[in-house]
């Protein structure tokens, strides 16, 4: 079937039809990607015209379903704000509040997982759907503004602390979590209630997406009334697996009211019900990408550094004051290193210069124009090696399109013990994305310098020492680390006290904290 005749066909299908049939056309899409990405480029971007013209005469869900394919596959911004200006503007009668929620998640979850999709409106764009749906579920609960118990009624030593996740102690953001659950309780001295309000990706009443993610969930938490970390135990709630669900809000709003915390604190950030709790107490957001300010509606935030101009208009579409923005440096928490690691134990040549890549996403987050950085090294030094770590399932393809560069490649996959392979590598290289922070500031601790872009939290992280303008100064930057020893002793020394600065939880985010009590006594800033 040609692709003008397939679009046809499935932009005749009423609601009903198209779900019944949607894993066929999800299959028929599938092939389709496989196919483009044989063509070359303008043959390839001239279909992907054809389909988006076609999905403009469409039903408005099977509109959404083809801009993000065309998305998805084209990797290129223009599609992304298209499709996010299509669910913006798409009548609530029939693209509905669950359904654009999870159009908000699908859409964010890509454009961070590949920066290539993120264009100069993008985050405006998303901070004016989340904002929307924010208001949605505010008339839904009957909830019309800010109105706080008052102070004199709140109990000054209670703390909620919500977030829309809660995995392992492998999962980045849950350790963020839990480290600054502990700075409140030990150092603060705070009683600390923890809900995770399972919000991630929700799929709840998903319509048609191209590839939909998924959140994690654990359901054996669910049965849980507290959890331990390092020596401390919180009280813990989580809710159940399918939210947003309006009785649950119900009931969380309801705990508030009756416990009266002295406000709430907000890990991770696009949690509509976190926000709408927030309405009741103040609300301090700590996002988890921190490099920009985080999607929320609560009244306060905290941020590593102040806000970019890039942040400003997302700010606004938020409806939140950047004069309630707070400075603090975003702190990480480790997994103890367990063993002591050889090279020749992790198949990392003895007597190499070992450039160590890392992370969870790497299949979206490594574009050509960074392999094909990495192959002019391989050609100019024999002894150097790239190591991946994590997860990318693609890695093989490299041999294809980067013959000396594959020679010198190792994929170590996903490693439980990050330390003890950091402490095998000479340097840490970051692709361009938004994400790895946490990767960043672990390879510092080891002692290992970074080279990365300056943009994304690898770049907050490691900090101005180790930025480079664009990838030709990356290649000059890392020739430089292997060839000159003096160099790279002193740039060691930085990354270890680099990453003393980034272990201090206490200092930069118990003192933000307790500087923004003062403010927020009365939910007002002073």
């Amino acid at each position: 079937m040609e692709l003008g005749t397939f679009i046809g066909q499935i932009c005749r299908y009423d609601r009903q039809e198209y779900f019944e049939c949607y894993g066929q056309i999800e299959e028929r899409l599938h092939n389709l990607e496989k196919i483009l990405g044989t063509l070359e480029e303008a043959q390839r971007s001239m279909i992907l015209e054809q389909m988006e013209h076609r999905a403009g005469e469409a039903p408005v869900w099977v509109r959404i379903h083809l801009l993000s394919f065309c998305m998805k596959v084209s990797k290129t911004p223009a599609y992304t704000q298209e499709l996010l200006q299509t669910v913006l503007d798409a009548d609530w009668n029939e693209v509905g509040e669950y359904e654009k929620l999870s159009d908000y998640w699908q859409i964010g979850t890509a454009v961070f997982a590949d920066a290539r999709l993120k264009g100069e409106r993008t985050q405006e764009q998303l901070a004016a759907l989340y904002r929307m749906l924010f208001d949605a579920f505010c008339g839904a609960l009957g909830i019309k503004g800010r109105n706080y118990v008052p102070v004199e009624e709140r109990d000054g030593n209670l703390v909620f602390v919500m977030t829309s996740q809660v995995l392992g102690q492998n999962h980045a953001p849950t350790k963020t979590l839990l480290d600054r659950c502990l700075v409140l309780k030990k150092y603060l001295r705070k009683k600390v209630v923890i809900i995770n309000t399972a919000m991630q990706i929700s799929g709840k009443g998903a319509g048609p997406f191209y590839d939909l993610c998924e959140a994690g969930y654990l359901p054996e938490l669910y049965s849980l009334d507290h959890i331990e970390f390092q020596g401390e135990v919180f009280e813990f709630h989580q809710c159940a697996n399918d939210m947003p669900n309006l009785d649950t809000m119900v009931q969380l709003v309801q705990m508030i009211r009756e416990r009266k915390p002295c406000y709430l604190l907000d890990i991770g950030g696009s949690d509509i019900c976190a926000d709408i709790c927030g309405m009741l107490v103040p609300e301090i957001t700590v996002g988890t990408v921190f490099s920009a300010v985080a999607m929320s509606c609560g009244e306060y935030q905290l941020l590593d550094g102040k806000p970019g101009t890039g942040d400003l208009p997302v700010l606004e579409r938020l409806g939140v004051d950047v004069e309630k923005i707070a400075a603090a440096r975003f702190t990480f928490v480790f997994k103890p290193q367990e063993h002591d690691y050889t090279r020749q134990e992790l198949g990392i040549w003895e007597h190499g210069f070992v450039l160590m890549i890392v992370g969870w996403r790497l299949d979206s987050e490594i574009a050509d124009d960074f392999l094909a950085m990495l192959d002019r090294i391989a050609a100019q030094r024999e002894n150097v090696q790239v190591v991946f770590m994590g997860r990318y399932e693609s890695w093989q393809s490299i041999q294809t399109g980067y013959e000396r560069l594959w020679k010198h490649t190792r994929y170590l996959g996903k490693q439980e013990d990050a330390l003890a392979v950091f402490a095998c590598g000479d340097l840490y290289v970051n692709p361009r994305r938004a994400g790895g922070g946490s990767s960043v500031a672990e390879a510092l601790c080891q002692g290992l310098p970074a080279v990365t872009l300056p943009e994304g939290d690898v770049s907050a992280a490691a900090g101005e020492a180790f930025r480079v303008r664009d990838y030709e100064e990356m290649e000059r930057e890392i020739l430089r680390y292997m060839d000159d020893a003096g160099y790279y002793s002193r740039q060691s020394a930085r990354a270890r006290e680099r990453a003393k600065e980034l272990l201090d939880s206490r200092k930069s985010f118990g003192e933000a904290i307790e500087k923004l009590e003062e403010k927020i006594k009365d939910g007002v800033s002073r």
